[in-house]
């Protein structure tokens, strides 16, 4: 095996470092941009399988574009434990928000005015939602996050990914400073670290999938401030905005702020745990 499969983004040369990090950028961007505009297609089924395969084109590119700047493929970041890392982000982001519905509900400020599930419709906005957390999580976790970490380490790379993150969604509608704020302490930073405990892009992929479309095609809020659409729940919600999230949503609300915080907390209390306890270890043998 040579020399140069065992390259890392850290050890690239900084220009090419940069290079990797702006380039891809633009190109998943611009790659997110196509994908969303294949959901104009009239045809269900066909605007459903489109945007699926744009999604997964998404993905491939990906592991070529590390190849083509680390000299490997990174194959453990959308290969490491696929089913278990993406059911268990699938259950982190509905359960986030069954419980952030349950604590509304019961402050008063969430009611169900009817059901109405339009299933076809309700399918696409699954699928629309999985490309929306394929093309996010791989320019803010497998492309800003990663780098970053890789070169600066991990409190860099979460605070610089997590304010980009949160500062892209203040040109939705119903945003504020306020706003950015929370997506960037309840999301941003959850994301990262659900990333970096996992090593694999599918845990965060799977949190984001699940949080966009629980959301709002289950419960009937607005997602970063827009209208997602049919949902099996039509919500009535009523309250001040820092507990409802006003227009933007709930992200905005201070309780999605508090359980994002807790489990983001969780997720760096695991990732630091062994690195203190080694650390704990090293200073106990060099004293011996």
């Amino acid at each position: 095996m040579s020399i140069a499969t065992h390259y890392k983004s850290d050890s690239l040369p900084l220009w090419k470092w940069i290079l990797e990090l702006i380039l891809g950028v633009i190109l998943f961007t611009v790659l997110y941009g196509i994908g969303i505009g294949f959901w104009g297609i009239p045809q269900p089924v066909a605007k459903d399988v489109a945007v699926l395969i744009v999604a997964v084109f998404i993905l491939a590119i990906f592991r070529r574009w590390t190849r083509l700047f680390e000299k490997q493929w990174k194959w453990e970041l959308l290969a490491r434990n696929e089913g278990k890392n993406i059911l268990c982000g699938v259950l982190i982001g509905f359960s986030f928000f069954v419980l952030l519905t349950g604590l509304l509900y019961v402050t008063g400020c969430y009611s169900i005015q009817y059901v109405s599930p339009h299933w076809s419709d309700i399918i696409s906005n699954l699928c629309l939602f999985f490309l929306v957390a394929c093309c996010e999580e791989v320019i803010f976790r497998g492309v800003i996050f990663r780098l970053i970490d890789d070169r600066f380490g991990l409190w860099w790379a979460l605070g610089i990914s997590a304010l980009i993150f949160g500062f892209a969604h203040m040109f939705n509608p119903g945003a504020s400073i306020w706003s950015s704020v929370a997506i960037v302490m309840e999301a941003g930073i959850l994301l990262g670290a659900a990333y970096k405990y996992s090593n694999s892009l599918w845990l965060p992929i799977g949190i984001h999938w699940a949080w966009n479309f629980t959301q709002g095609n289950v419960f009937g809020f607005a997602v970063s401030g827009e209208d997602a659409g049919e949902s099996i729940f039509t919500a009535n919600i009523d309250g001040p905005d820092f507990i409802t999230g006003g227009s933007f949503g709930p992200e905005a609300s201070v309780i999605a702020l508090l359980l994002g915080t807790i489990i983001s907390a969780f997720f760096l209390w695991k990732i630091l745990k062994p690195i203190q306890a080694a650390t704990l270890q090293g200073g106990l043998s060099s004293n011996e």
